[in-house]
């Protein structure tokens, strides 16, 4: 079980770190832009993206002999 908390806890700390990322990103665009709505929107695609392969990709992959 401490395994699937810590897979978790490693894909939600992906996930925020991205997401803040993004957000910083979309501030310092300036308003009115479609720069900051695609920023915005790819980083909530992005995120969670991002999160999975972190966590989830290095167990498909497996040891290399």
């Amino acid at each position: 079980m401490s395994g699937v908390r810590s897979d978790l806890l490693r894909f939600v700390a992906v996930v925020l770190v991205v997401d803040a990322l993004g957000l910083l990103a979309w501030r310092l665009l300036p308003p009115a832009t479609n720069a900051r709505t695609i920023v915005l929107f790819g980083t909530l695609l992005a995120a969670p993206l991002l999160g999975f392969l972190y966590v989830y990709a290095p167990a498909v992959s497996g040891p290399r002999p």
